[in-house]
């Protein structure tokens, strides 16, 4: 069985600086491009798989685990 290395990161936690931006001018939520930053490229991979699961099972779709 695969070891689970990786640590749950959630966006609060990317950066915690009071007096950054929390959104650009155009709307865009800056602190989840901090938070996916934050991460290393398997992490960023592994949290957008999650996610994809996650929809595809809200629609009622397979996935394969």
């Amino acid at each position: 069985m695969p070891q689970n290395n990786s640590r749950e990161v959630h966006p609060e936690e990317a950066w915690s600086a009071a007096d950054e931006p929390t959104h650009s001018e155009d709307g865009v939520d800056l602190t989840l491009i901090r938070w996916m930053l934050s991460m290393t490229p398997a992490e960023r991979l592994q949290t957008l798989q999650q996610n994809v699961q996650s929809i595809m099972r809200l629609r009622g779709e397979e996935t394969e685990d």
